[in-house]
């Protein structure tokens, strides 16, 4: 029960939620390229300095054993989130990120982990950083932001799927060649130099223009990460998801459904990290899993 305590904690950072909920209606969407539909995400994604989602119910179903933690969250940008978590009425732990590094103060056992956030990578056997964990958190766009480069999105592609926009990082045609010829995928990661690569899908809401699904496709582990976001409501005048939905399949599979509601921006907020000297200190250890 300890590790999948741990887990949770852990994972609290990659949210997740219920199915969509979006009401589909077919209609006849025009095609548009890859830098308008970034540019519109950016202008209308939420904008701060502080976020403070001050509840939060997780799920955690991990080969059947389910685990359920309420808790908050609040983020500073570009700088620290900080999670804590309870069951019931009685506190599990918390776990501060800052830009490289992390601390986990677990009161159950009293314990506390540190160090460097790739060794949450390491830990859970999926590359992570701080800003991609920032984005899952805030519902921004990962990876792709507009800026002065020439040809910035060459390597992308916007399609009409599920009647949204879907930016890929890889073509369907070049990912599918992929699948089919593994003799194909080794030279072109010999030629890109890369231990592994992954095929990024970008669902976009085409009414409000919100991220509501993204799928990480790994072609070396044939492992598949998928976040939805839904139940959309204001905060200010723009939009944030009230259900986060994340599922891991693969050789494991993993599924995390949270619910996200009392939402503020901007707010004075206390980002003090207690650490109780008595606890004892350990290592957050590879997952050889």
């Amino acid at each position: 029960m300890k590790f999948f305590s741990y887990l949770g904690i852990i994972l609290f950072l990659l949210a997740g939620c219920k199915n969509t909920e979006k009401v589909v209606i077919e209609k006849k969407l025009k095609p548009i390229g890859v830098k308008r539909v970034v540019r519109m995400v950016n202008e209308n994604e939420l904008k701060f300095s502080t976020l403070w989602v001050k509840k939060v119910s997780l799920t955690l179903n991990n080969d059947n054993r389910v685990v359920s933690i309420r808790g908050m969250y609040k983020l500073k940008k570009d700088s620290i989130i900080q999670v804590s978590a309870q069951k019931l009425t009685v506190p599990v732990g918390k776990l501060e990120l800052g830009t490289d590094s992390f601390r986990i103060v677990y009161h159950i056992d009293k314990v506390v982990m540190s160090g460097l956030i790739q060794q949450i990578s390491d830990y859970i056997g999926y590359d992570i950083d701080y800003q991609t964990i920032q984005a899952i958190l805030s519902n921004q766009m990962q990876s792709l932001k507009p800026d002065q480069k020439e040809n910035q999105f060459k390597d992308y592609v916007c399609d009409i799927e599920e009647n949204m926009y879907k930016i890929s990082s890889v073509r369907e045609r070049r990912f599918r060649k992929f699948e089919a010829n593994e003799g194909r995928y080794e030279r072109f990661m010999q030629r890109k130099d890369e231990q592994h690569m992954v095929k990024q899908d970008i669902f976009v809401d085409p009414d409000i223009f919100v991220v509501r699904k993204e799928i990480f496709h790994d072609l070396s582990s044939d492992r598949i990460i998928t976040i939805e976001f839904s139940a959309f409501q204001p905060v200010g005048v723009k939009w944030f998801p009230g259900k986060i939905h994340l599922s891991l399949s693969g050789r494991e599979k993993l599924d995390i459904e949270v619910e996200l509601s009392k939402v503020s921006i901007d707010d004075e907020i206390d980002f003090g990290f207690s650490i109780p000297s008595k606890y004892k200190r350990e290592a957050l250890k590879k997952n050889n899993n």
